[in-house]
């Protein structure tokens, strides 16, 4: 349970040198949140609910949740977290589960009203949706706006399953170092690395993590198989750190950064020998961000 509170690949150790993500917005948009847990509480600067279908605090928001910004368990501890918490799920009449993205692009909408708010310095830098947005389900019209809307105000929208930014997430044995790169493996469930991965998917960490519960505010659960679904706060995390780096850092920087600084993975599954070719490396990655903002600070 204690090694599945580390975010994993070195992220504690720029925690300890000041790099948290403090006061760095970070939006997210899932199901209904337990606002009061220990992880986020006193960082959750706004939560709202908006089509919602069900009171019960989800166990889906508050792992997204605590992934993100957690103050034990996640990648930025130090940002502002701001949750819209709605429900996005919809049965067809043949019995075929699909989503509705029109909440989505709600929530999206309303978090980019709420940063116009916002002094500069504590804007909301990244939004966090957990979920992938397919041309065939409802609303997507109005969820690719709402997308468009959020990047033309400087808000990086992170979804599963987005063209552009490709990522996966990694496997570790419970009881092996989050720290070091060779505990991780391909994802247990849920992915496409099982056999390794290409150089155009970066690889976060998924697996055997330990995180906020939501039947009270102290509680925890591990979660030794994951999904995409906590891929995505994790990075969302990540842009956190490097927007506390680089405030003027775009989404296209941080990724080709981000891959650019990547590490080769082997691990061996069922008698095989595969390759993650770009696993992510906070410290390295952060350390190129830092050298990117002293090159344009030097004067002419």
């Amino acid at each position: 349970v204690e090694l599945g509170k580390n975010p994993g690949l070195g992220v504690r150790k720029l925690h300890e040198q000041g790099i948290t993500g403090k006061h760095v917005g970070v939006g997210i948009i899932d199901q209904a949140l337990l606002a009061g847990h220990a992880e986020y509480a006193d960082r959750l600067r706004l939560y709202e609910e908006m089509d919602l279908t069900g009171a019960a605090a989800s166990m889906h928001a508050s792992a997204v949740a605590s992934i993100a910004a957690g103050k034990t368990v996640g990648v930025a501890p130090e940002a502002d977290l701001y949750f819209i918490g709605q429900t996005s799920e919809s049965r067809a009449a043949d019995g075929v589960s699909g989503f509705d993205l029109t909440s989505v692009a709600r929530g999206i909408n309303r978090l980019v009203e709420i940063n116009r708010q916002l002094p500069k310095g504590r804007k909301i830098r990244v939004i966090s949706v957990s979920l992938a947005m397919l041309k065939q389900w409802k609303g997507y019209d109005q969820a690719a706006l709402a997308v468009q809307n959020a990047w033309q105000n400087g808000i990086f929208v992170v979804t599963v399953e987005d063209k552009r930014f490709k990522m996966d997430g990694l496997g570790r044995p419970p009881l092996a170092d989050p720290d070091d790169k060779a505990s991780f493996t391909g994802g247990i469930m849920f992915c496409a690395n099982e056999l390794g991965s290409g150089k155009d998917v970066l690889q976060v960490p998924m697996d055997s993590r330990t995180l906020a519960d939501p039947g009270g505010a102290g509680d925890y659960y591990f979660s030794p198989i994951g999904g995409q679904s906590w891929t995505v706060p994790w990075i969302a995390g990540l842009y956190a750190l490097a927007c506390q780096v680089y405030p003027d850092i775009t989404p296209e920087i941080f990724w080709s950064t981000a891959l650019g600084t990547a590490d080769p993975v082997m691990f061996k599954r069922n008698g095989g020998t595969y390759t993650l070719q770009k696993v992510v490396n906070p410290t390295r990655l952060i350390a190129q961000i830092k050298k990117i903002t002293d090159t344009k600070k030097r004067p002419l």
